[in-house]
């Protein structure tokens, strides 16, 4: 007779008491059916609230003109600190503001891992069935909610494609999309999961026209440039407030925006900077700091203003973007950069 073993009732493994012939140990693991949700209505999904001093742009008008085409995919290209994400934070809310059954979705993609995490962050907000399995392609499964035409309209905003090399190489999805991550299994490009739908449009913003044409054709180009003197003023004035130090008058700041060239950042953070130091500074002393040397002009432009509504991970562009400028301004009037 054969003997009997025991492993005590600590052991939770395998446990055998008579073995007659061979065992395999082999284990399979089966992921407990996912419950049943109930559809979300459409919502905004945003990671920025809106700005209520936000100033109207002309250019405005246009975007959604653009985007409001069918099916459409449109870029704004610029310099950074043009302020780009911002007339798309308010595209976002004005969209949603005028169809409240349309979803709106923002994905951050400077890389490949935030891109990635967006897309996992709007299969959770839809509740996307097969999400929580570890090997499904969050990819596929977006992919198909947005084609489905049974879910509603939707928007779809891509943020900070400065280098698109990340969406248009094929990387690797896996077999039949059932394993997980982007490196393994058949090569697929990441731009090949934006359906084109008449349903969906999507809104990119980028420095690069060249990584624009990756992505869209050259016609559904929106360059955005500086703002206009009078929205520049306007913008200055609400983040600045009333100043009654006798130092704000007209000229001096009017002076001010010429030398910052009407660039949203550079004014939103040369507001912060005066607002936190008053009342040891004002918007002269400002100006005449920010004219004593390349030095301190560059300080002035890395001041870190904290705006919620700018990507916390993006650097700040603004002293680039001036340095081109001002190369530039050098180049053809070098009389005009003296005075810079």
């Amino acid at each position: 007779m054969a003997s009997a073993t025991s492993f005590g009732e600590a052991n939770s493994g395998f446990q055998a008491r008579i073995i007659h012939g061979p065992v395999n140990t082999q284990f399979h693991h089966y992921a407990p059916p996912e419950r049943p949700e109930t559809p979300p209505d459409p919502s905004i999904v945003i990671p920025f609230s809106r700005d209520t001093d936000f100033v109207e742009r002309a250019i405005l008008d246009q975007i959604h003109q653009k985007c409001a085409v069918l099916g459409s995919r449109t870029a704004l290209v610029g310099l950074g600190g043009v302020g780009k994400s911002q007339l798309a934070i308010e595209y976002a809310y004005r969209t949603r503001d005028r169809s409240p059954e349309t979803w709106v979705f923002w994905a951050h993609a400077s890389n490949a891992a935030r891109f990635e995490q967006s897309f996992r962050d709007i299969a959770n907000c839809v509740k996307i069935s097969g999400r929580q399995n570890p090997t499904a392609n969050i990819f596929q499964l977006v992919h198909d909610w947005l084609r489905d035409e049974t879910k509603g309209k939707w928007a779809l905003i891509l943020d900070n494609v400065d280098d698109a090399g990340f969406l248009v190489e094929a990387r690797r999805t896996g077999q039949d999309g059932q394993t997980s991550g982007i490196e393994s299994g058949n090569p697929r490009s990441l731009v090949s999961y934006f359906p084109q739908c008449p349903h969906g449009s999507i809104l990119i913003t980028t420095r690069s026209e060249d990584e624009a044409l990756n992505l869209v054709e050259p016609r559904d180009i929106v360059t955005i440039g500086p703002m206009s003197s009078e929205d520049a003023l306007t913008l200055f004035e609400n983040r600045l407030g009333v100043v009654d130090d006798g130092s704000n008058d007209g000229d001096v700041g009017a002076e001010l925006l010429v030398a910052l060239e009407f660039m949203p950042l550079a004014i939103v953070q040369a507001a912060a900077y005066i607002l936190r130091r008053r009342p040891r500074s004002s918007v002269r002393k400002y100006l005449q700091a920010f004219r004593e040397s390349d030095r301190k002009r560059a300080s002035l432009l890395d001041y870190n203003s904290k705006e919620l509504r700018r990507d916390r991970e993006a650097k700040n562009s603004i002293i680039v973007t001036w340095q081109i400028s001002f190369d530039h301004v050098r180049e053809i009037r070098s009389s005009a950069a003296d005075l810079l």
